[in-house]
C-alpha cells in the first residue's frame, strides 16, 4: 500500500485550508484536521507524520507559511519523525511580484516558466538563481543536494521541498539538471565474501555478532553485511549504488514489532524506487527470533506499548515470509514484540547452517 500522493492539487487544498482563518498561527489540532480533510486515505502512524511534515515543508517553500525553528519547543518529538505543533502564517506573500517573470528572457532550460499560472515571490527568487546558475555554468560539476540547496535558496533543506512542487517534473526542473548528488547517508558495511549477497541489520548488536559468526563459516550465505541504523537506512540505501561491489540480492532483518516491520516495509519500497535489488525478508533469522522467544519462555514475545490499526498491521506483515506471517501476526496481536537482539551466536549458526 502506497501513501497518498502529495501533488499540486492536494497541496493547493491543504494550503487553502491552513490560510482559511484570520489568525497568524495554526495550531496542531487545525493542522491535523486539515490534513485529514485533504488526505482521507492516509496511513496512520509514522507515515501520517511524514505526510504532514512533507506537505508543510512544500507549502513553506511557496512562502505562505513558516515552520518553527527545528531546535525550538514547538515540535512534537514523541514519535519519529518530529512534527511541528504549530506553523506561522505569512500574510504578505500574496503581494504582486515586482520582477517581470512573464517577460523575462529565461535560460532555455527555463522557457516553461512563462506558462506557470502564478508564482510566489520566493519561487521567483529561486528560479532567478537557477537561471543565473545555468548562465554561469554553476551546474557543470555535481555537488551534494544540501550544498546546492544553500547555493540556490540559502537554506540547506529547501531544495528537497521544492522538488515536490510544480517547478519540478517532466519538462521542467530535475535534480539531474541541477547536478545534485544523491542525498544519501553512508551505509556501514563490511565484506565477508567475494559475491554480491547483502544482509542488512536494523541494530548494531546483531550486526556485530553476525559479522563474527560469518567469519567462522566456510559456506557463507552472505558476502556483504550492513548496518542500517533503524530508520536511517532509508536515507542510506542510495549509498549501495556507490560502493565498489555489485549487490545482487538484499535481505533485511530487524525487530519484530510495529516500528521494525514498518522500517522493513519502507526499505522495500525505497529500494524499488532506487532501482536496487528487491529487499527480501531474512526468513531463517526471523525463524530463529521466534524460536528464541519461545526458548526464553515468552513465545509471544515481550509486552509492547505500540498501538496501531488492523489495516496498518496487515500492511507491515507483508514484509514477513508467508510461512512465518501467522506467527508474527500472533506476536503483534498479543500486544508484544521480539527484539532483534535475541539473535545470539548460536541463533545465527543455526540459521546459517540451514541456509548454507
Amino acid at each position: 500500500m502506497m501513501g497518498p500522493e502529495i501533488d499540486e492539487h492536494r497541496l493547493d487544498q491543504f494550503e487553502r485550508g491552513l490560510l482559511a482563518g484570520t489568525s497568524v498561527r495554526v495550531g496542531a489540532q487545525d493542522l491535523w484536521r486539515t490534513l485529514a480533510k485533504v488526505f482521507p486515505h492516509r496511513t496512520p502512524g509514522p507515515a501520517e507524520r511524514r505526510l504532514l511534515l512533507d506537505a508543510l515543508r512544500s507549502i513553506e517553500v511557496r512562502g505562505s507559511i513558516r515552520l518553527p525553528p527545528e531546535r525550538g519547543n514547538r515540535w512534537d518529538r514523541s514519535m519519529d519523525p518530529a512534527v511541528p505543533t504549530s506553523v506561522d502564517i505569512v500574510r504578505d506573500q500574496t503581494a504582486p511580484a515586482a520582477f517581470p517573470w512573464r517577460t523575462f528572457p529565461w535560460h532555455q532550460n527555463l522557457h516553461w516558466v512563462v506558462q506557470c499560472r502564478s508564482l510566489s515571490n520566493r519561487q521567483i527568487e529561486f528560479l532567478r538563481r537557477v537561471h543565473e546558475g545555468f548562465v554561469k555554468g554553476m551546474f557543470r560539476e555535481a555537488a551534494p543536494l544540501k550544498y546546492r540547496s544553500l547555493q540556490l535558496t540559502g537554506d540547506e533543506k529547501a531544495l528537497a521541498s521544492l522538488t515536490t512542487t510544480s517547478l519540478f517534473g517532466p519538462g521542467r526542473l530535475t535534480l539531474a539538471m541541477l547536478a545534485c548528488l544523491p542525498d544519501a547517508l553512508p551505509l556501514a558495511w563490511e565484506a565477508v565474501g567475494d559475491g554480491g549477497r547483502m544482509v542488512i541489520f536494523e541494530n548494531a548488536g546483531p550486526f556485530n555478532v553476525a559479522r563474527r559468526v560469518l567469519a567462522e563459516i566456510a559456506a557463507r550465505p552472505y558476502d556483504i553485511i550492513a548496518y542500517g541504523g533503524g530508520r536511517s537506512v532509508l536515507a542510506a540505501l542510495g549509498h549501495i549504488k556507490t560502493i565498489e561491489r555489485g549487490v545482487e540480492s538484499i535481505h533485511y532483518v530487524g525487530d519484530l514489532d510495529h516500528a521494525g516491520l514498518d522500517i522493513a516495509w519502507a526499505t522495500r519500497n525505497c529500494a524499488r524506487d532506487l532501482g536496487l535489488p528487491a529487499v527480501l525478508p531474512a526468513t531463517e533469522l526471523h525463524r530463529q527470533m521466534l524460536a528464541g522467544a519461545e526458548a526464553f519462555g515468552l513465545p509471544k514475545g515481550w509486552p509492547s506499548i505500540e498501538r496501531f490499526s488492523e489495516g496498518d498491521r496487515q500492511r507491515i506483515l507483508q514484509v514477513i515470509a508467508p510461512s512465518l506471517r501467522s506467527q508474527v501476526a500472533a506476536v503483534l496481536g498479543a500486544g508484544c514484540r521480539i527484539p532483534e537482539e535475541i539473535l545470539g551466536p548460536d541463533e545465527f549458526r543455526r540459521a546459517w547452517v540451514v541456509l548454507s
